[in-house]
């Protein structure tokens, strides 16, 4: 993406242009490009990192006269290898959208909903940092710290500090949908969560609903690539067939929702038949003391019994245990969404996977799951340690505290919050501050949208004017990543320490913060003596990151680093002998998790079917995918995304479109048992007969939104949430949120 002073005052007026109700907060860039002055300067490259998914692939942007001309990969980073996906390459389009918000801003209409107009006034930073803070001061008196809902990721650790110095109780993240599961089960069972696959020296690579290269995560594509190029096999079980079908030798057709049936059945043909990796499994792991408990709690499921509830054939299900148990190396990795929290029995599918991992012997060695060697960057509290926190006392909302291996992760739950907020625990929560969430990610968003009407006082901070932002009394706007500077280790690909400067190629956009920042300022006024350094002073972000860069050893300033772009320290792999499960593991990888039993979980994983089945009245499985070339609910807004991508549609299969008597482009109407939505109908092959797709990220109703606005439906409103009563009934003790755990019925329109 080109641009230039001139072509972008043009785009971002003529965007402006279209919002007739958008007051002048959410006005063109004129007034911040006429502010810069001097003459123009030559180009320069600046290398820094991507914001857009975790990897945080390495970019170098071509930056002139203090404007992003274009982005590009960063040769020497492991992670993205010189490449971006087509979200980081548009990742300008993120920056300069006319859209952004601009200026913190306040409500004047008191009505609450998607549907009403706020009725912005552009306000000070100090007006709104002041109201801010007075509101949770009032809260916190009157009716506790359990009162305040944080709705945001765990970081940064300044916000977290925040927090903590406050006592907060209800802090809920997105890790539910997301990687939750799988952080609890690699804990107790491998020693903690990892995000190393070794694809490339894997000879067998194993995929239970796993689509990342689906999803453009460049660090894991890359591996597959390699690996397919050495001659491994790849495997993959998915209800829909996608690039990472395409990059598959084989591609498995299988049930929505009964992966785990799978997963059992291999298993119980690996231990009943011994074909596990002896040594690795004698020396390394707890099968042995174990061993009667195991082979009897797998002989039931057999790849008979798994043929009739996934549909795949047993011998093919037979044969690929014994090709992956045969290989050597094999892995069956484990992500995000795509396999750990898409349906009820999530956790106990998540639990499989690492088995198998385990009995291939393939745990922190060539091949296979392996433990990142990475830089040690301290957080705040490690540069400057805090006064002792208070105690976190009060209910939790959404529920965690019953599922006691959810509540030692200390993320929250999105299923469940709803539920807690209307009908478990109504009136508890006062006070909610929002940080680069959105409604739209929750299941059944219509519930969360009546559940934070209800709520007193809400605090949005974003980079855009989401559907959330129109519910807030108060509204801040973000920095995004590219006007940022942070240290990145590598963590996807980390066989050795890899650490990137990610630099800010811009300066701030109009009065856009940091999330830091704002932790600090509130810090001042609600709880100073956590915000202050030693010798009295306020905590500077900048002189914490000269720090923080001193003590990775990475250089002895952050202006070092920087100057350096990419620190890497090149070792030998040397694979671990002994794993950091919990202590009475004795350093062993575990199959049976004996600390389960005392947490109310299961110590071996069980089947448990999905939580939807179709009905007479809803036939087909309802799934739903994250496009490559979007980031959940972030990038629909992106001028260059949404030309590529502008909107959603119901896939079906050609068999399930002439049964029905629906042709390619006809609107039609899905129901499920929480929600309806219309949406024209895209007719092709890549899904199942049985099932109806529907990509995530679509259906925004924000009047601010220019682009993404008004198209397309949510996803959704067609996925029904659950009270954490019916979590604790369906025995997932992992918390797995079932985000695509729903059937629905289909009719033309």
């Amino acid at each position: 993406m080109a641009l230039t002073r001139r072509n972008l005052l043009k785009y971002s007026g003529a965007a402006g242009a279209g919002l007739l109700t958008a007051p002048a907060a959410l006005a063109g860039f004129d007034e911040h490009f006429k502010a810069a002055s001097g003459a123009a300067a030559d180009a320069t490259k600046v290398v820094t990192g991507c914001g857009i998914c975790s990897p945080a692939c390495g970019l170098q942007a071509t930056v002139k006269d203090g404007v992003v001309q274009f982005i590009e990969g960063l040769p020497g980073d492991i992670h993205g290898e010189g490449h971006l996906c087509g979200k980081g390459t548009a990742g300008a389009g993120l920056l300069y959208d006319p859209d952004r918000l601009k200026y913190p801003m306040k409500r004047t209409n008191p009505s609450k909903g998607f549907d009403e107009d706020p009725g912005w006034v552009r306000i000070s930073w100090e007006e709104a940092l002041d109201t801010i803070a007075l509101q949770m001061k009032n809260t916190i008196d009157q009716s506790g710290a359990e009162s305040l809902l944080f709705v945001t990721l765990p970081g940064p650790d300044l916000f977290v500090r925040l927090m903590n110095a406050l006592g907060v109780v209800n802090r809920v993240d997105h890790i539910d949908v997301c990687f939750q599961t799988d952080r609890i089960i690699q804990k107790y069972t491998t020693g903690g969560k990892t995000w190393c696959n070794d694809f490339e020296n894997s000879n067998y690579i194993l995929l239970f609903g796993w689509d990342i290269v689906a999803k453009a995560k460049l660090a894991y594509a890359h591996g597959i690539v390699k690996a397919r190029s050495n001659g491994a096999k790849v495997v993959h079980f998915s209800p829909n067939y996608t690039a990472t079908s395409r990059m598959s030798n084989e591609w498995i057709n299988i049930k929505p929702g009964t992966d785990l049936a799978v997963a059992l059945a291999m298993i119980n043909v690996i231990v009943s038949e011994g074909i596990y990796n002896k040594e690795f499994v004698a020396n390394y792991t707890n099968y042995s003391k174990y061993e009667t408990e195991i082979l009897a709690h797998f002989k039931e499921y057999t790849p008979e019994w798994a043929e009739q509830e996934s549909g795949v054939a047993a011998n093919d299900i037979r044969r690929i245990a014994r090709e992956f148990a045969a290989s050597g190396a094999g892995i069956a990795p484990a992500h995000k969404k795509t396999l750990c929290a898409n349906y009820m029995n999530g956790t106990q599918l998540v639990h499989a996977i690492s088995i198998l991992n385990i009995l291939a012997g393939t745990i922190d060695r060539p091949g296979g799951r392996y433990f990142a060697r990475t830089d040690s960057v301290p957080g705040v509290d490690g540069v400057y340690p805090p006064p002792a926190y208070p105690a976190k006392k009060g209910r939790r909302v959404d529920g965690r505290d019953k599922l006691p291996l959810v509540q030692e992760t200390d993320s929250g739950m999105f299923s469940t919050l709803a539920d807690g907020l209307l009908n478990k625990f109504p009136g508890l929560i006062k006070f909610a501050f929002w940080n680069s969430y959105t409604i739209l990610g929750f299941p059944n968003p219509k519930t969360m949208e009546e559940a934070m009407k209800k709520v007193d006082f809400m605090v949005v901070m974003d980079f855009i004017p989401t559907d959330t932002v129109s519910m807030a009394d108060i509204v801040l706007p973000s920095a995004m990543y590219l006007e940022l500077s942070d240290i990145l280790t590598r963590d996807y690909i980390a066989k050795y320490p890899q650490s990137l400067a990610r630099v800010a190629v811009s300066s701030p956009i109009f009065e856009t913060k940091s999330i830091g920042w704002v932790a600090i300022e509130l810090g001042k006024r609600l709880c100073p003596d956590y915000f202050k350094t030693p010798d009295g002073s306020w905590i500077n972000p900048a002189t914490l990151l000269d720090l923080k860069t001193q003590k990775a050893g990475l250089g002895a300033n952050f202006a070092e680093f920087k100057a350096k772009g990419i620190v890497s320290k090149p070792a030998d792999f040397v694979p671990r002998t002994k794993f950091a499960t919990p202590a009475d593991a004795e350093g062993k990888c575990q199959i049976y998790v004996p600390q389960f039993v005392a947490r109310g979980a299961e110590p071996l994983p069980k089947w448990h079917p999905k939580r939807d089945l179709p009905t007479a009245d809803y036939p087909y499985y309802y799934l739903t995918f994250i496009p490559a070339v979007h980031r959940r609910n972030t990038t629909e807004n992106n001028a260059i995304l949404n030309e590529i991508m502008p909107t959603n549609a119901a896939i079906m299969n050609p068999e399930l479109a002439s049964m029905l008597g629906i042709k390619q482009g006809q609107t039609v109407l899905l129901r499920s048992r929480v929600g309806q939505m219309e949406l024209p109908a895209h007719v092709s092959q890549v899904i199942r007969p049985d099932a109806v797709m529907v990509a995530h990220g679509f259906g925004h109703t924000s009047r601010y939104l220019s682009k993404a606005g008004g198209k397309g439906a949510r996803d959704g409103d067609m996925v029904p949430n659950a009270s954490i009563d019916d979590f604790i009934a369906a025995g997932n003790y992992g918390g797995a949120s079932c985000i695509m755990d729903a059937v629905c019925s289909v009719e033309p329109l």
